[in-house]
């Protein structure tokens, strides 16, 4: 399985993405903004197709353990210059530290670009991978930074 990640919009702070499976809208992804030179915590990851692998060890992981059952949290693998790039809670980029951040609803604020609904967005994003880890025994996400624009 492939989930697709497509900018929308972004500023120095955060990058807004569309993700979608198969072609069709999934929620939203918040994520750092973009730098030409990485800055911990503060740069969102490079373009391409990376592999999603199962964490099961470290606070986020264990914490979704404990909150939901869950036996791994998504991790992004082998991205360059990058570790520990995780799909997680959160609604805004003092969340992010480098991850993926599913929301149900986008808006923008003088801190930048933030996400809501962000529990319902990554349970149901969550659901997703495991069915592609069942069904496939794999799943990628393709991240795709080319800014979208409406009509274009």
């Amino acid at each position: 399985m492939r989930i697709h990640i497509q900018l929308i919009a972004q500023t120095p702070e955060s990058s807004l993405s569309a993700c979608t499976i198969a072609g069709q809208f999934q929620c939203f992804i918040l994520e750092d903004g973009f730098n030409f030179t990485k800055i911990k915590h503060r740069t969102r990851i490079p373009p391409g197709i990376y592999q999603i692998g199962k964490r099961t060890e470290g606070k986020f992981a264990e914490r979704h353990k404990s909150r939901y059952g869950h036996s791994f949290v998504p991790h992004l693998l082998n991205v360059p210059g990058f570790e520990f790039i995780l799909i997680h809670l959160g609604n805004d980029p003092n969340d992010t530290s480098g991850c993926l951040l599913p929301g149900y609803t986008a808006s923008f604020s003088k801190s930048g670009w933030g996400v809501s609904q962000s529990e319902r967005a990554f349970l149901e994003l969550f659901a997703q991978i495991e069915k592609g880890f069942a069904e496939d025994g794999a799943v990628e996400v393709e991240v795709s930074r080319e800014l979208w624009m409406a009509g274009a």
